[in-house]
């Protein structure tokens, strides 16, 4: 509950409409220079990071600490991990689609056809939910990849992990003996420094395969977003920052922001 609520709180578009609505208390409670202190500064944040291209400064380090790797030049896998959702299982299954990405769901077709392009690595899908089968996040992914020609025997599933440090431990599990070997780790390019992290301090370097690349350069000062992609954006760059600087305190990654 108690780390629920700090989330929540941590989360810019949240704490920015909680303080709007603060200071209208404190007005109606007859504060009316401290509630409308509160009111204009969670106003302005919102106009900030929602429009403008402020949340881009606390996004572009995670995506640009990894590079994107050249698949012509990189050394062949001998599998491919790919830690984190990207598909909504539930609305597939409702509406008989064969997929159904979200957000975050580059990593599945691109892993697919990296699956096609090396037909003899293994494939180890890390994604948890409280979901039952076949409703899973993994479950989905299995699915979907085997839609694109992939045998199942080649796909191992972990479909219970609910956090980073539990989908790399089971995908580390589910690797066995194999994980000297040459790997690929799929996942958003935002993640990438906290996946790594973790994968070091349990003993494995996999090669990054970073996708889903929520920012490009160059930086532009003037650039503008709609409101809620810039408050999207800004909540996922908090999110991930957030993700390293609990991590890096419990002892998951060695190094609070890991590089290649």
């Amino acid at each position: 509950m108690l780390r629920s609520s700090l989330v929540f709180l941590t989360t810019p578009s949240n704490f920015l409409v909680l303080l709007i609505v603060l200071g209208l208390g404190l007005m109606l409670m007859r504060s009316r220079r401290l509630g409308l202190s509160c009111s204009t500064l969670g106003t302005m944040g919102l106009l900030t990071f929602g429009y403008t291209s402020a949340g881009e400064l606390l996004m572009a380090p995670l995506v640009t600490r990894f590079p994107p790797v050249s698949i012509d030049t990189a050394p062949a896998p001998h599998g491919i991990v790919i830690v984190g959702s990207g598909v909504n299982e539930v609305h597939a299954q409702h509406t008989g689609a064969i997929l159904e990405l979200t957000e975050n769901g580059d990593a599945v077709p691109i892993a697919a056809l990296i699956a096609q392009r090396y037909p003899q690595a293994r494939i180890v899908v890390s994604s948890g939910s409280t979901l039952p089968a076949p409703l899973g996040p993994a479950h989905g992914i299995q699915r979907i990849l085997q839609e694109f020609g992939v045998a199942k025997d080649r796909i191992a599933i972990d479909p219970s992990s609910t956090s980073t440090v539990e989908r790399v431990r089971n995908a580390i599990n589910l690797i066995g003996e194999d994980k000297d070997k040459t790997w690929w780790v799929i996942s958003s390019a935002h993640r990438m420094p906290r996946v790594m992290g973790v994968f070091r301090t349990m003993g494995m370097e996999p090669l990054p395969y970073p996708v889903d690349f929520r920012w490009i350069p160059p930086f532009d000062p003037l650039y503008t977003y709609p409101l809620t992609d810039g408050l999207r954006m800004t909540d996922a760059a908090v999110k991930e920052w957030r993700g390293l600087t609990l991590y890096w305190y419990q002892g998951h990654i060695s190094a609070y922001f890991p590089s290649p």
